[in-house]
């Protein structure tokens, strides 16, 4: 999989979030868990959506203050991964 990170501006909100995107798995089971620090953070994922061409994605959002000096990082697990990605 291919993983990125990307700031979601909010119109109606003083904060931003934050967006992971993990793109072109297969197989479809996938764990993503945001870590803001060394804390895991509890977050809703989307569904792995099929692309059409045997891959999958998964678009998950972190909707939390951001701290000034606190590093945000996702990370990912996936068969085809020998490590974890952040």
């Amino acid at each position: 999989p291919s993983v990125s990170i990307s700031l979601v501006p909010s119109s109606s909100q003083p904060s931003s979030s934050l967006l992971c995107s993990v793109m072109d798995f297969y197989p479809a089971h996938i764990q993503l868990r945001w870590f803001q620090g060394q804390q895991e953070l509890s977050v809703v994922a989307t569904n792995v959506v099929p692309n059409g061409d045997w891959t999958h994605q998964l678009l998950v959002l972190l909707k939390t203050p951001l701290q000034c000096g606190v590093t945000s990082s996702c990370q990912v697990e996936h068969v085809s991964l020998e490590h974890p990605l952040s």
